[in-house]
């Protein structure tokens, strides 16, 4: 009896065997899915953007002829449509220095007299960079040399593009394109109802004849925590320790890398010292592509950002790059020591040796508008010679002030002087900054 018991145990379990294992060989697992809002990104998190994205014009400025003009701000409709069509969808063939009489063209005749199309960069940008937006061929190997502007007007009925170099009596030439002169007028034609602009005598800028509409911003933001700097910025988080305070900036290491944080927590300045020999001469394209991709896993591009200063540029050592904020149409201006409204990257042989931004993230989705207004025509004229400043441009633009909770954006006329920094004009009521 015994014996027939362990014969029907054991022929038990040898089914119970056959079972089991037919079930984990045909059967899919019910695993229970994970609730994907627990997850959290302990390091900075922010959109990316291509090098493409960050490389466009500051300006364009349509010449109509008999000293008439206008100027296409950053973003607006008709700058996006004329980029597009224009600029990205164009070829630019047989790049070549220009003529030597090219070079003695009377450009402020043309500017009067020729309709045509003038493409500003707030930041010179290398001609092989230039080429992740534009279709150029060139006939010589001109990749590191800088393009300012590019200027496309109509000579008659024949259409003449000129791309301005940073080199001194440099101007290329494009000795073949498909844009033709019937696309010209058409996309000049865009800025028929824009406001009306004028050369100022003061500098190679322009200012409207009229008052300028803008919007005026109240925004709420967020802030990046010092935990995420930590995870983003430092290969072992657990190794960053906190070191000392000084003058209200906290200061974090892993014995290596270093990490400053101030402005009550809403600006941080990282270093991670490299050793790059002396006479090694910087590659300025490769320096801003590579600057690009740091920023992207390191804090993003939150809002629009342009590309706008490079220093020094094509030299040996280190080179800073900056990145300036856009909301809407206008960049946002800081003055003095109020860090705010840019990124800046400092590059050794393509690796990031500095790195400072803002902790802040506007959300400018949820931003309450209301409307504003610059003086314009001789009212500006007249605040602009009272000033006593000899500006190298003069431009709207926004002035940030910060509360508790939001962050107000007043528009204002900003004016960059020589040595790169900038004032407001007094134009607005007398507020606290960042």
């Amino acid at each position: 009896m015994m014996e027939r018991a362990k014969s029907i145990a054991l022929a038990v379990l040898v089914a119970a065997s056959l079972v089991q294992s037919y079930l984990l060989a045909y059967s899919s697992p019910n695993y229970d899915p994970v609730n994907q809002m627990e997850y959290v990104d302990s390091g900075l998190t922010g959109p990316s953007a291509a090098l493409a994205d960050l490389i466009l014009p500051e300006q364009m400025i349509l010449h109509f002829g008999n000293k008439n003009h206008t100027v296409l701000p950053y973003g607006h409709q008709f700058y996006n449509m004329v980029y597009n069509d224009v600029v990205k969808q164009q070829s630019f063939d047989g790049l070549r220095r220009s003529t030597p009489s090219s070079n003695y063209l009377d450009w402020e005749l043309i500017r009067d007299s020729r309709p045509g199309i003038e493409i500003r960069f707030k930041e010179a940008v290398p001609l092989g960079s230039l080429k992740n937006v534009m279709q150029i061929k060139e006939d010589l190997t001109l990749d590191d040399t800088d393009i300012s502007k590019i200027w496309i007007y109509l000579n008659k009925e024949e259409v003449k593009v000129y791309f301005f170099t940073t080199s001194p009596g440099l101007i290329l030439e494009a000795s073949k394109t498909d844009l033709t002169a019937k696309e010209i007028e058409n996309k000049i034609g865009l800025g028929a109802y824009m406001p009306a602009y004028s050369p100022s005598e003061l500098g190679d800028f322009y200012l409207p004849a009229a008052d300028l509409d803008m919007v005026q911003y109240q925004v709420p933001y967020s802030v990046f925590t010092q935990e995420q700097l930590k995870h983003s910025l430092f290969p072992d988080p657990g190794m960053a320790r906190f070191l000392f305070e000084r003058d209200g900036a906290q200061i974090y290491t892993d014995g290596k890398r270093g990490l400053q944080v101030e402005n009550d927590g809403r600006w941080f300045s990282y270093s991670d010292p490299i050793s790059v020999p002396v006479e090694s001469k910087a590659d300025t394209k490769e320096n801003l592509g590579n600057a690009v991709k740091f920023i992207n896993r390191n804090g993003g591009w939150n809002n629009g950002f342009v590309y706008s200063r490079v220093s020094p540029n094509h030299a040996y050592g280190p080179q800073t790059f900056e990145f300036r904020q856009y909301i809407g149409s206008y960049p946002v201006i800081n003055t003095g020591q109020n860090n705010f409204g840019y990124i800046k990257a400092v590059m050794q042989q393509g690796v990031v040796s500095n790195y400072e931004r803002s902790m802040i993230n506007m959300e400018v989705e949820l931003a309450e508008k209301k409307e504003a207004r610059l003086p314009g025509g001789e009212s500006l004229t007249s605040i602009l010679a009272r000033s006593g400043l000899s500006p190298e441009a003069v431009f709207p633009a926004y002035r940030a002030v910060l509360s508790e909770q939001v962050i107000d954006l007043i528009p204002v006329w900003a004016v960059e002087l020589p040595d790169g920094t900038h004032q407001f004009l007094p134009v607005t009521e007398d507020l606290p900054e960042i």
